[in-house]
């Protein structure tokens, strides 16, 4: 970019900043020139994301900004493979809000997500909220499916929700049953067998689609593929 040049920035709190880009004898600065709050889904996603394999969990984090996610808790789960020194889980929280920063930068999204220390499963339990749709994912839930759980309508007015996804080896009955002591829905994605950044992406946009931003035609939304 040049001097002179227009841009946008946020700084995390649903707001936007029209700006010039100018010179300074120190470096360069940005002259702000107008503000505007940023629209807003009118609901609040809390994903609870159960700590993959590998490098999975950064693609998950970019999925869940960009599908509108408010806060992201990382869990371990019974079944979770990974598994490392507590002294490094700050290091670990540390890429993964950086990451949520960038998606933000790429999708246009003013507010930035909170992604919280990595949990166990009884602790992220208490995310769950009466008056919100808390839902736990399960493979093995032949009643409820995500789509009819979300256009129930004695859920209709509801704009909080909480998201809990599993390992790669699914959860174990007993977490499922102590999810819906804690107030969760046990609810399918349908027959296929999903990976778990798969499955997360799955799940929010289902929930976008159905309540939030997704498809709405006034919302200037696109893809940079």
């Amino acid at each position: 970019m040049r001097e002179g040049d227009p841009l946008l920035v946020f700084n995390g709190g649903l707001h936007e900043y029209d700006a010039i880009l100018q010179r300074h004898p120190e470096g360069i600065i940005l002259e702000i020139t107008a503000s505007r709050p940023a629209d807003a889904d009118g609901i609040t996603i809390t994903l609870c994301q159960a700590v993959p394999k590998a490098d999975r969990m950064e693609a998950i984090i970019r999925h869940a900004v960009e599908l509108g996610a408010d806060r992201v808790i990382p869990f371990f789960a019974a079944r979770s493979v990974p598994r490392w020194p507590e002294e490094k889980s700050p290091q670990k929280r540390a890429r993964w809000q950086k990451i949520a920063i960038e998606a933000c930068r790429q999708c246009g999204r003013a507010d930035l997500p909170e992604i919280s220390e990595v949990v166990s499963f009884t602790v992220m339990l208490e995310a769950a909220r009466p008056g919100a749709l808390n839902l736990i994912l399960w493979e093995e839930e032949r009643v409820r499916g995500i789509r009819e759980t979300l256009r129930d309508r004695s859920h209709a007015g509801i704009k909080k929700f909480l998201v809990i996804i599993g390992p790669e080896g699914g959860f174990d009955e007993a977490e499922v049953q102590e999810a819906k002591r804690a107030d969760c829905l046990s609810v399918s994605l349908g027959k296929r067998v999903l990976r778990v950044d798969t499955a997360a992406a799955a799940a929010l946009a289902a929930l976008q689609y159905e309540r939030g931003g997704i498809g709405a035609a006034d919302r200037g939304g696109g893809h940079d593929g």
